[in-house]
């Protein structure tokens, strides 16, 4: 075993010494487990991995497997995410932060955006109380005609009463759903923002 070692320790000098203003080293591992010490990357460098050093011994890069270079590849890509997601976040938190800065800012933007669907919802109800009015009217009309045998006209008119009721109804539905949904939207954001405001004010 000693001798092995010191037989490898003088290749290395003889190499080292024959080199040392020339090429580098490369030092592979080999199929039997030991090494080789070259003047190229080998095929066993390339197969097995090893190392290539400078002219001067110290290491200049390790040469690893296809298996292992594989897999550190794959490690640097998800490292390369990783760090992309979190300079994505940054830049995230800093624009919430310019166009929330503090809660009544978040509460405008958020009567803001409410500002349409409760103005839908007002505005059919509304006509809906419009059509109300109508309909009482053609009851009253109605009466006239106690055996339901109403004139073409009138029917019309109750057909037509019923129908646009039930679009303003519609309308009134949708845009209530539409006004949750900005206000849960809203309370998430609070939520986020309020951390954010919490750690800007720790760090002042």
């Amino acid at each position: 075993m000693m001798r092995t070692r010191l037989a490898q320790f003088v290749a290395l000098t003889a190499i080292l010494a024959t080199h040392a203003t020339q090429a580098n080293i490369f030092i592979c591992n080999t199929a039997s487990g030991g090494t080789v010490t070259v003047d190229h990357a080998s095929t066993d460098c390339l197969t097995y991995g090893g190392k290539e050093l400078n002219p001067d011994g110290s290491l200049r890069r390790p040469i690893l497997t296809a298996h292992q270079q594989q897999a550190a590849d794959a490690a640097a890509a998800q490292q390369r995410a990783a760090q992309a997601r979190a300079e994505r976040a940054q830049r995230e938190q800093r624009a919430l932060l310019t166009r929330y800065p503090d809660r009544a800012r978040l509460d405008e933007a958020e009567a803001g955006d409410l500002r349409t669907p409760l103005g839908l919802v007002a505005s059919a109800q509304k006509r809906l109380e419009a059509l109300a009015v109508e309909q009482a009217s053609l009851k009253r009309e109605a009466q006239f005609y106690p055996n339901g045998r109403y004139p073409a006209d009138l029917r019309s008119r109750f057909e037509s009463n019923a129908l646009l009721a039930h679009q303003e109804q519609r309308v009134i539905a949708q845009q209530r759903q539409e006004a949750r949904r900005v206000r849960s939207q809203y309370a998430a954001l609070l939520r986020r923002m309020q951390a954010l405001w919490a750690r800007t004010a720790a760090a002042h």
